[in-house]
């Protein structure tokens, strides 16, 4: 039988007793799998198993089902143990991942046409519009907005999602590749890019007119779905990376293709299309939990992050 992780990291500060009995329980109750070992990568907070199984997609269903069941205040991540810390490259979405905000929303702010914009991308994150048609629409409604310091504001208004940082920080030092493949634009995205220590940064480029305002067009490609699993690939030949060592975190049904194109992916409070199809959710408050997922425990994050 094959070696596993399970781990379980609460939403909050800690889990309750409760919750560790639940947890302790639901593992003992699986037939399905044998313990090796168990430990606490954060006290009263993050409890990891060492498991072994022969049928890891029974034990992936009852996962999910226990999920839909009881909503537990805590997520579960079941993954192979030999793949655990042989990440090697990490892409990222950026609106509502590595910043809190849309950056688009941002713009139309301009035009006090938020409302509407937000509605589109709301629709369009949770899969019910195509993207491109999506962007097209609100691109246009952004039409006629001065961008002479547009791009300058938009930086200081900008927030770092808690825990970027860090994460990358400790990325970084792993050798770990890192980039941006984003649905939003350009300028934001490279900038995060130099912010976070990123080594790649891709996003949409928005037209602009002879006065310099925005015309309601984007310029070249789209970064869609699609877009977004080819640079993964782009990105993981280039460093001569198996895609299999490659992790995609999202948000949106548009960073689905690039989970499921890497060998792992992060649905980071993502929306329900999401968190029911990636390959593990995190709802916590904090990217830098992602070191958890990777079987680091808070003595060697503090010791990497040092």
């Amino acid at each position: 039988m094959a070696e596993y992780s399970l781990t379980f990291i609460a939403h909050g500060d800690s889990l309750s007793a409760d919750n560790q009995n639940t947890i302790d329980r639901f593992v003992a109750s699986r037939l399905t799998l044998e313990v090796i070992s168990k430990s606490e990568l954060s006290p009263n907070r993050v409890i990891d198993f060492t498991v072994s199984t022969d049928v890891p997609d029974v034990v992936k269903s009852l996962i999910q089902k226990e999920k839909e069941a009881s909503n537990p205040p805590y997520d579960v991540i079941f993954q192979e143990l030999r793949l655990r810390k042989s990440k090697k490259l990490f892409i990222f979405d950026m609106d509502s991942t590595l910043i809190y905000q849309e950056v688009i929303e941002l713009i139309a702010a301009y035009a006090d046409i938020e409302d509407k914009v937000a509605e589109i991308t709301e629709r369009a994150m949770n899969g019910e519009l195509d993207f491109n048609a999506s962007l097209r629409e609100r691109v246009l409604l952004l039409k006629g907005i001065d961008a002479t310091t547009l791009w300058d504001e938009l930086k200081e208004k900008i927030q770092i999602t808690n825990g970027a940082k860090e994460l990358c920080k400790v990325l970084k030092k792993l050798d770990v590749v890192m980039g941006v493949c984003s649905g939003g634009f350009i300028p934001l995205a490279s900038h995060v890019k130099d912010v976070l220590g990123l080594d790649y940064a891709y996003a949409n480029t928005l037209g602009v007119d002879s006065e310099n305002k925005l015309d309601g067009t984007t310029i070249g490609y789209i970064v869609n779905g699609e877009k977004k699993a080819e640079l993964l690939l782009e990105i993981a030949a280039k460093h001569d990376i198996d895609p299999q060592d490659a992790v995609a975190v999202g948000d949106g049904a548009n960073d689905l293709k690039m989970m499921s194109t890497g060998g792992w992916g992060v649905a980071w409070n993502a929306k329900p299309k999401v968190q029911k199809e990636a390959p593990c959710c995190l709802n916590t408050t904090s990217l830098q939990d992602i070191l958890y997922i990777m079987g680091y425990s808070d003595s060697q994050i503090n010791a990497l992050l040092r």
